[in-house]
């Protein structure tokens, strides 16, 4: 029975991405060469450099490894930026360093078909992988020392979860047995070495008083002569409430309180050029037609200027000029109220807009600018900012990423009026979950979600 990791799944993986790779060529040579390639020689080395390179970045990038929790969007993001950087070094080297015109069209057609190829298989991959863990295999022996809440959780949330391939062997701790952990509780802590001495174990979890410092010196020199890994729960993680990491600087420990992928100078770089690429191509295909039709309606519809502008907050705490489609009457309150439902300075069109979203359209703008983003946390009118701060803890973490014109909280229904403390608390909470877990495949994600919503679903909070 497979437990740990298996020595054949990078084999594995990298033979079949090269079969992908190799499938693609073939699917590009017929799209663009209709089977007959020119200076075929010169193609069949360019493409096995091509395997050779990808190969080399997918070993770099740990594409290969066997994760033990398994976050799907997580895994697709970094493989298409593996495919995004293969791109470019591929790119270089084929146009830069030979002489030979290679073809363009082939390359772009076989890089789009390999990076379908490989998010599909990924997924594949990801489904029989869950299902053989499922079914009891690739499992690793965990042994817990200590009992807490955190254990309690890491118990219901990740050791059970039949999809990560753990198992409990047993729980050894001095507190007194608890109904909940009758199943896994082998003895108090005095009794762990004569168990590791009899039983086989992959990983230890330690979680206890820093006061058996002794004992946990003990277990990490017994692990370390029986091969056998050790983790341990930071004592002071139990009043932590959110993820953090360390750092050494000289060989001091710094603790990071809080994860934030777009603090990466390559993450940042991507999320900007999908927002620019994006922005653009809707002004040119969409907006060129549809904005001086809703500017037409709205003027003939209603006294007023066609756009909306005011005072948000942004990035940093810093304020911008937040552009909308004016959807209400031109009135004295539109800085300090929300709009509530059935509001009477909302017109009949504007109603129509609000419904739809339409009327943050012109934020695309704001994108261009570099004010805001498409994916992030939906600013808030500058009274707003100074309310809450003070009302919902952690209010103002939203404000280390750039605002978006929609975000993870929008299509999760937490938008809108915002009757109670608690309704901003959520949506809080959801916009700093996305600065902890942003990728690129989430932006991907929220902004289809929210192209669904404005045509098909209808938010009963957008009023």
């Amino acid at each position: 029975m497979l437990q740990g990791k298996s020595k054949y799944v990078p084999i594995l993986s990298a033979t079949v991405d090269t079969l992908l790779m190799i499938l693609a060529f073939v699917v590009a040579k017929q799209y663009v060469f209709e089977g007959v390639v020119p200076e075929k020689n010169f193609y069949r080395i360019a493409g096995v450099g091509c395997i050779l390179l990808w190969i080399i970045i997918a070993v770099k990038m740990e594409l290969y490894e066997l994760p033990r929790i398994l976050f799907i969007h997580k895994i697709l993001s970094k493989n298409v930026l593996a495919v995004v950087i293969y791109t470019f070094l591929s790119g270089g080297l084929i146009f830069f360093i030979t002489d030979y015109k290679y073809s363009r069209t082939f390359f772009g057609a076989t890089i789009i078909t390999f990076l379908v190829f490989v998010l599909v298989w990924r997924i594949i991959s990801i489904f029989f992988l869950k299902r053989y863990r499922r079914s009891g295999y690739n499992y690793r022996k965990i042994l817990l020392v200590g009992y807490n809440a955190n254990v309690r959780s890491l118990i219901d949330g990740v050791y059970l979860n039949p999809n990560y391939g753990y198992k409990i062997e047993g729980l050894f701790t001095n507190v007194p047995k608890e109904k909940a952990i009758e199943a896994y509780y082998l003895g108090n802590l005095t009794q762990i070495f004569p168990y590791l001495e009899a039983n086989y174990i992959d990983e230890v979890m330690i979680s206890i008083d820093h006061e058996d410092r002794e004992l946990i010196n003990e277990l990490l020199e017994y692990a370390d002569n029986n091969m056998i890994r050790v983790k341990i729960i930071p004592e002071f993680s139990e009043y932590l409430f959110q993820s953090f990491s360390i750092e050494y600087t000289e060989n001091v420990p710094i603790l990071q309180m809080r994860r934030e992928p777009l603090q990466s100078l390559t993450n940042r770089i991507f999320k900007r050029a999908f927002d620019v690429v994006f922005a653009v191509a809707s002004i040119l295909f969409v907006f060129s037609w549809l904005f001086p039709i809703l500017a037409l309606i709205i003027k003939s519809t209603s006294k007023g200027p066609v756009f909306f502008v005011q005072e948000r907050t942004g990035k940093e705490g810093k304020s911008f000029k937040c552009f909308k489609f004016r959807s209400m009457v031109v009135n004295e309150k539109s800085d300090d109220v929300q709009a509530t439902r059935n509001d009477a300075r909302v017109t009949p069109f504007g109603q129509f807009m609000r419904k739809t979203s339409i009327d943050e359209l012109p934020q695309i703008f704001n994108v261009l600018l570099n004010q805001m983003s498409l994916v992030g946390p939906r600013p808030h009118m500058l009274k707003h900012t100074d309310e809450y701060r003070l009302l919902v803890d952690k209010f103002m973490v939203r404000h280390f990423a750039k605002p978006g014109v929609t975000g993870w909280a929008q299509i999760n229904g937490f938008r809108g009026e915002t009757k109670t403390v608690k309704d901003m608390e959520d949506r809080a909470k959801a916009d700093i979950w996305y600065i902890e877990n942003w990728s690129f495949l989430l932006d991907v994600k929220i902004v289809f979600t929210t192209m669904l919503h404005m045509f098909y679903k209808k938010d009963k909070n957008a009023f």
